[in-house]
């Protein structure tokens, strides 16, 4: 039954069909991790190669040579040979700080800070520009930037960073900090953090060295926001074009569901329309023009919803014959029990009984060939056709009818259909024309694709009106002197069934010989051949 909804169940299966790409490229979102990954690698390479750098060019421009004392990480006295000036080291610090937008920092070989960027060059000057003007597009797009981000901050993050230490305060020792501990130990060592606001800190820290000996260490730290700012950005137009995608996808797909879905509602409505109502008065939408399989099945349900009609058309018009030839051998039947028993004339009611008797015969022969007649459809429907010749069947019936058979010399005169049916058929026309004619000629030739088969007598023929009444069911047309009621008007109209069943055709007409006057009568029947 065609339930009414809002969406269809075929509408939500094509949008869900469609949308399974779009939510394997949503899950990809989750998976720009390992892209973040590889940036934060990459930008640390960048801040190592930077500190090795400026480690080689402080080793150069502030090393000192000669004897010095120090005091060690834990109070011990170390007798240095090699070491950095301090006021070098930090002019070198002041000229290295204003060529990048990194932080740099000298530790001497004890861990002592000896000089700072930051200390050096001083807070940047601000300018104030006054209010800042925003236009409404630059608003929207500041609205849906926030819808994105909020969006996106629901998503799971594969970055998973420790906090850097002390990153607001000022370390006195470079022991604070676990890259300066390894480079202080003669090892480049590069981590990426999480500062206290939680954005991404990288940090870099190179040993400062001389002949394999470590005199201090150069440590960088830099802020990641250019690389979050691309990942949020390539996470925002990936979820844009995700949303866009989205959004096409479900107009498509509802474009797609009328054209498709629409269309087989209304014929399901139509077709429980036609079913409620016994296929009479009920109307499919004509959808034929369509030039797709939407458009077949249209055609398909209109031809079979008329075929439905038709049979059923047929089959009141059957019964209502079937109620008239019954009743008239009912009736004589009936007259004749009334009147046996009130005549006293042995002759009478001999006469009488005869009369009853054939119409017993009459009602039997009806009563068979009528069942006979309305189980033909239903055993055509389930007798597989195949492909078989018919030359040694016409031959055998037309020796048992006496008729005379001209066949091709070289043809088996091959079609697709049932043999028995088709035997049922020559039998039919033989016996009817043997009740007319003493001659009766069978021709079968081949015109184009098709096998022509016709049946011909030479006796009187056929009046003309009745040509094609012929073929209605219990329409009798019997020759002089035939007794009444021995035939039921059923044959021709069988074989017509039987024929149009095989996707032929069958007709009747008269002969007339070269006075006009007729001569016989000629059944044709036209087969497609294999």
């Amino acid at each position: 039954m065609a339930r009414d909804r809002i969406l269809s169940r075929l509408t939500l299966k094509i949008i869900a069909v469609n949308g399974v790409a779009l939510i394997v490229l949503a899950f990809g979102l989750i998976y720009m991790g390992q892209y973040e990954n590889n940036l934060v690698k990459t930008e640390l390479k960048t801040l190592e190669r930077q500190a090795r750098v400026y480690a080689g060019a402080i080793a150069e421009a502030a090393q000192v040579q000669g004897p010095i004392l120090m005091q060690g990480e834990r109070g011990a006295r170390i007798l240095r040979f090699d070491r950095l000036a301090r006021f070098p080291a930090r002019k070198m610090i002041r000229r290295l700080g204003e060529t990048t937008n990194s932080r740099i920092r000298l530790y001497d070989f004890d861990g002592t800070l000896m000089g700072d960027s930051e200390w050096l060059s001083g807070p940047a000057g601000v300018i104030d520009m006054g209010p800042s003007t925003t236009n409404r597009d630059e608003q929207l797009q500041k609205t849906f930037n926030e819808s994105l981000d909020f969006i996106l901050s629901l998503l799971p993050s594969t970055l998973k960073l420790e906090t850097y230490p002390s990153h607001n305060q000022t370390a006195l020792t470079g022991y604070t900090y676990i890259d300066v501990k390894k480079a202080l130990e003669g090892e480049t060592s590069c981590t990426p953090w999480l500062d206290d606001n939680g954005e991404l800190l990288l940090s870099a820290a190179v040993p400062v060295t001389n002949m394999g000996r470590v005199m201090g260490v150069v440590y960088l730290t830099r802020d990641g926001s250019q690389i979050e700012m691309a990942i949020q950005q390539m996470k925002r137009d990936v979820l844009s074009i995700f949303f866009l995608a989205l959004i096409i996808t479900v107009i498509l797909s509802l474009y797609l569901s009328r054209t498709i879905a629409s269309p087989l509602k209304k014929l399901a409505k139509a077709s429980e329309n036609v079913r409620i109502n016994y296929g009479r008065g009920a109307k499919l939408p004509d959808l034929s023009k369509r030039k797709d399989e939407i458009g077949d099945l249209s055609f398909a349900l209109k031809t079979m919803t008329d075929a439905l009609g038709q049979r059923l058309d047929s089959i009141e018009a059957f019964a209502a014959d079937v109620a008239h030839e019954l009743k008239n051998p009912l009736t004589s039947l009936r007259s004749a029990v009334e009147t046996v028993a009130i005549v006293k004339n042995e002759e009478d009611r001999q006469r009488l009984l005869d009369v009853i008797l054939h119409d017993v015969e009459r009602l039997d022969r009806l009563i068979s060939d009528i069942s006979k007649s309305s189980r033909l459809d239903a055993e055509l429907s389930r007798e597989d056709m195949d492909v078989f010749c018919m030359r040694d069947m016409l031959r055998d019936i037309c020796e048992h009818y006496g008729a005379e058979l001209s066949l091709p010399a070289n043809d088996g005169v091959c079609i697709r259909g049932v043999e028995i049916r088709m035997g049922q058929v020559f039998d039919n026309l033989l016996s009817n024309a043997k009740s007319f004619s003493d001659e009766i000629f069978v021709n079968v030739e081949k015109q184009g694709m098709d096998w022509h088969i016709t049946f011909s007598d030479n006796g009187p023929g056929i009046p003309d009106a009745k040509l094609k009444t012929i073929f209605e069911r219990f329409y009798t047309e019997r020759p002089e002197g035939e007794k009444f009621g021995n035939n039921s008007g059923l044959g021709l109209a069988i074989c017509k069934q039987i024929i149009e069943a095989h996707g032929g055709e069958i007709f009747a007409e008269n002969i007339y010989d070269d006075n006009g006057e007729k001569n016989g009568a000629r059944f044709t029947i036209i087969l497609k051949s294999v």
